[in-house]
């Protein structure tokens, strides 16, 4: 099997429970993990909050040098959003805005089509409001941002991110299992004993096994508020041709 890695992960502005800022203890984390694509929420930039110019090759590190940054707040040249940073190239990124109306905290997804090893991979992620009623406002903008999008071919889709839906039976999730595959996947909130699935994966993919792990142990646990997920991929390998 030929397989991709990537990580899904709120990451609490970089700061712990600690109440240290260390993005190099993210870095340490993908590069731990060997990741090939960070998909992040709550990436934080602004000076006010702490942030650098540096601070997304101090994440990223110079093992994913290609960038999307997705910014939801801006401050100066900071800013507050969601960020994907990748091994392979980006060749194409967008940012939806999946507001209907404004808000304080505007909800964005960043949408990458990267160009991996075995193609290109369309990887979204996003971060929705901690309202129910504009959470299902902003998931059905993805869903018709995400379907408005003209590709000449059309690459395998994962989603994720911190979807904020805790509540039991889910109008939001039926909404977007209708339109994408859900990934099973273990709760991840809050960090230290985690009892809700607030950060959630989906796929719309042929031929390819995708499976995601919540990641634990002492040590993740206080690298922020949520748990990170690992997301693989698994291409089945070309059959051999026969020789006559």
């Amino acid at each position: 099997m030929s397989r991709m890695r990537l990580l899904c992960f709120n990451i609490h502005g970089g700061r712990s429970l600690d109440g240290q800022r260390d993005l190099q203890r993210i870095h340490h984390l993908m590069q731990r993990l060997d990741i090939d694509a960070g998909v992040i929420q709550e990436m934080e930039t602004r000076p006010s909050r702490g942030g650098q110019p540096d601070d997304v090759e101090r994440l990223a590190g110079p093992e994913r040098p290609f960038h999307l940054i997705c910014p939801s707040m801006l401050e100066g040249q900071g800013w507050y959003g969601n960020l994907i940073v990748s091994r392979y190239p980006i060749v194409r990124g967008l940012i939806h805005n999946l507001e209907t109306r404004p808000s304080l905290e505007p909800r964005m997804a960043a949408d990458a089509l990267i160009a991996g090893p075995h193609g290109n991979l369309r990887v979204i992620g996003t971060h929705l409001s901690l309202s129910i009623y504009e959470r299902r406002s902003e998931a059905r903008n993805l869903i018709r941002l995400i379907q408005a999008v003209e590709e000449e071919t059309k690459s395998p889709l994962l989603l994720m991110g911190d979807i904020n839906e805790w509540q039991r039976p889910s109008a939001l999730l039926r909404f977007l299992d209708g339109h994408l595959t859900p990934v099973p996947c273990k709760a991840t909130f809050p960090s230290l004993c985690p009892v809700l699935r607030l950060d959630r994966v989906w796929y719309e993919a042929e031929g390819i096994k995708i499976t995601a792990h919540r990641i634990d142990g002492n040590d993740i646990r206080r690298l922020s508020d949520h748990l990170p997920i690992v997301i693989e991929l698994e291409w089945p390998e070309p059959w051999p041709e026969k020789r006559t």
